[in-house]
């Protein structure tokens, strides 16, 4: 702060400082020394009261009275006291220079009433006021008149300036300030897009005023100037930022700049007034206008007693630092001018236009247009989640019907091949039945037509007979050629044989089993090097065969396996797959009714069936696939209950290399086949 000198700064603050640090202590303590307590009826008797002593009072600042209550919550009032509120705008100079003046003066007028007063912020308090029904108030003209329009308060008196000639006026206005040494800043147009420090304060005060003089002028008061640079204290935080450049301007309150130069606290020449209004009344400059200042007001709860002391005491007080409290309240102007600004009471007014009612209504704005965001993210994210679940419904439903698709084609598949199986079969045996009868048929037929020749007849009797034999001759071999026909169908070479793997057969067959077969019972995988307990998890079994037909073979097993297990109360089918010296060893076991030694046998009959309904073909047909796949079929009894039946087959090379690789720790011996994986 470039003050002239640091000395009389202090010692000129001295006075008015240890007067508002003895206030402070006197509000920390909230427990003050009071005089002896008046009765009830003395603290509201109408007795007369002597100004005498008001008239000539001189207030010392390091007195304290003895009645002087800071803060009503320390002290609950009582009948009779003087409650006031005064409206705490951040700075305590008011309160020095104006309320404890007045406090002093009523306890000398009353000294049986006691005087208590609440300091409330300006933002709480015509709220504070009513809820706690304070008779009095001390407040700024602005908050004055939100509370005449509030809460009916009176206004009773007004803090003016003395003039010569026992003349007053308006105490309230404002002075921009600049650095002097900024010739080029001094009208108020010079000040347009000015950055302009000023005291932090929510009360009505010199900001408002000022915005009040360019409606006057017909400027528009939210875009002239660029930013408005709030500082805690008018002094010295807002000389500071003048001087510093972090504000063009400075406002401060009316005569603050000529008190400060008149003490000595600052060089004359550091700083120049800007944007003076002429005309202006005493020795104080102005930029704003000039407006009734603090004012001393009662509610409808103060009592006409109360009322009539405080409006005596308050006139009789003498001059004061160039100021007194006067009769004349007139509050229109200010009135007009918070109507203008669309402030306190008037507010409302905002809401008259698209632009106000938005900046009124800015946060409920702000919380609709968050729930609209939200509202359309939460939109947008459902319906995002509906595509995504009814595109994996979809994929759901096409991998059910293809996986369907695919069962129906291998059963039609599962079903020719045993149709071709069983016709093979039976044609082979019905060939293998049907030719020794066609050769003895020939021999006979042969045999007829030598004792044709030779019998004694006549030549058209033997002629006849001739032809009846050469007839069924050329029938015979008609029927010799339709058995060759059909066993050279029967033993046609098939379809050369394949790499397969084993595993995924089994899966397969299992499936269709559990979809399909009525009489079934649940089919246990017995975990293993091979199938494991989790399908995905499975490894390839390479054998070198026909797919369908070992299908086929699986399928046939495991049915014949469930139906002999479906009359058990807890019935099952286990299937296994382990690797013995380079084969693929199959166990298909159930856990049926044990069989005599007479049924057991006929498993290995052929055409022999050990349920009454079968022909024992099917046991063939498995038979005939294991041994084109130069395989076994074995049965084995477990000793309580049911059979194992054991197909071997021989593993292909490529897979005993892989085992190889995976007993010696090869990374990629263990990577599912994708063909299998697909085919799953």
């Amino acid at each position: 702060m470039p003050l002239r000198t640091a000395s009389p700064f202090l010692k000129t603050l001295g006075r008015p400082l240890g007067a508002f640090v003895l206030a402070l202590l006197v509000g920390a303590a909230g427990a003050p020394l009071f005089a002896a307590e008046p009765s009830a009826a003395d603290g509201v008797s109408a007795a007369s009261f002597n100004l005498a002593d008001v008239r000539s009072m001189q207030y010392q600042e390091d007195v304290l009275a003895n009645e002087l209550v800071i803060d009503e919550k320390a002290a609950p009032a009582r009948p009779g006291d003087f409650v006031f509120a005064i409206e705490e705008t951040g700075t305590n100079e008011t309160y020095l220079r104006t309320m404890m003046p007045l406090v002093e003066a009523l306890r000398i007028a009353s000294p049986e009433r006691r005087v208590l007063v609440r300091r409330i912020p300006s933002r709480e308090f015509a709220q504070s006021v009513k809820a706690e029904k304070i008779p009095f108030v001390l407040a700024t003209s602005g908050t004055m008149v939100s509370l005449m329009d509030e809460l009916g308060a009176v206004p009773l008196a007004v803090r003016e300036r003395t003039l010569t000639g026992g003349q007053a006026a308006a105490a309230a206005g404002g002075l921009l300030i600049v650095d002097a040494k900024r010739r080029e800043l001094g009208s108020l147009a010079s000040l347009k897009g000015a950055r302009v420090a000023v005291e932090s304060t929510v009360s009505f005060g010199p900001w408002q005023w000022l915005m009040g003089r360019l409606i006057k002028e017909g400027l528009d008061p939210e875009n002239y100037f660029a930013a408005g640079e709030w500082r805690p204290h008018d002094v010295p935080d807002v000389f500071n930022a003048v001087l510093s450049g972090d504000a063009d301007a400075g406002l401060v309150s009316l005569c603050t700049l000529e008190r400060m130069e008149r003490e000595g606290f600052i060089d004359p020449t550091v700083f120049r007034p800007a944007a003076v209004l002429p005309g202006g009344a005493g020795l104080c400059r102005s930029s704003t206008p000039v407006l009734p200042d603090w004012t001393i007001g009662y509610l409808t709860t103060a009592q006409s007693d109360a009322v009539r002391r405080v409006a005596a005491v308050a006139f009789s007080m003498p001059e004061r630092d160039g100021w007194r409290w006067g009769t004349r309240v007139d509050l229109s102007e200010v009135r007009g001018l918070m109507q203008a600004l669309h402030y306190g009471p008037y507010a409302y007014l905002d809401e008259q236009t698209v632009k106000g009612f938005v900046k009124r209504h800015a946060e409920l704005f702000l919380a609709l247009a968050a729930l609209f965001a939200f509202v359309v993210f939460h939109a947008l994210r459902s319906r995002h989640l509906v595509r995504v679940r009814t595109k994996d419904l979809e994929a759901a439903l096409a991998e059910k019907t293809r996986m369907e698709e695919e069962a129906r084609v291998s059963r039609e598949r599962l079903s020719a091949i045993e149709r071709v199986g069983l016709l093979s079969q039976m044609s082979s045996m019905f060939a293998h039945e049907l030719k020794q009868p066609l050769s003895s048929l020939s021999n006979y037929i042969g045999g007829l037509k030598l004792w044709n020749a030779r019998r004694p007849t006549s030549d058209a009797d033997r002629a006849m007979a001739e032809g009846a034999l050469d007839a069924m001759t050329e029938e015979t071999a008609r029927i010799t050629s339709i058995v060759n026909r059909v066993r050279g169908y029967a033993k046609r070479s098939t379809e050369p044989l394949k790499p397969c793997d084993w595993t995924a057969v089994i899966r397969r067959a299992e499936l269709i089993v559990e979809r399909h077969d009525a009489r079934r019972v649940p089919i246990l995988t017995a975990p293993g090097e091979y199938l494991a307990a989790d399908p995905a998890d499975d490894r390839p079994a390479m054998v070198l065969g026909d797919q369908l037909e070992l299908e086929l073979l699986v399928l046939n097993l495991i049915r014949n396996a469930g139906h002999a297990a479906a009359g058990e109360r807890d019935g099952f089918v286990s299937v296994s797959l382990n690797r013995e010296d380079g084969n693929f060893m199959l166990h298909v076991t159930d856990n049926g009714p044990k069989l005599s030694p007479e049924g057991f046998a006929r498993l290995t009959g052929y055409g022999d069936s050990v349920k009454q309904e079968g022909l024992g073909i099917g046991l063939s047909i498995c038979r005939g696939i294991a041994d084109r796949h130069g395989g076994a079929l074995r049965f084995h009894q477990l000793p309580t209950q049911g059979i194992c039946a054991e197909v071997t087959i021989e593993a292909l090379p490529d897979e005993e290399e892989n085992d190889k690789k995976n007993a010696d720790g090869g990374a990629d011996a263990s990577a599912p086949s994708p063909d299998r994986t697909k085919e799953i």
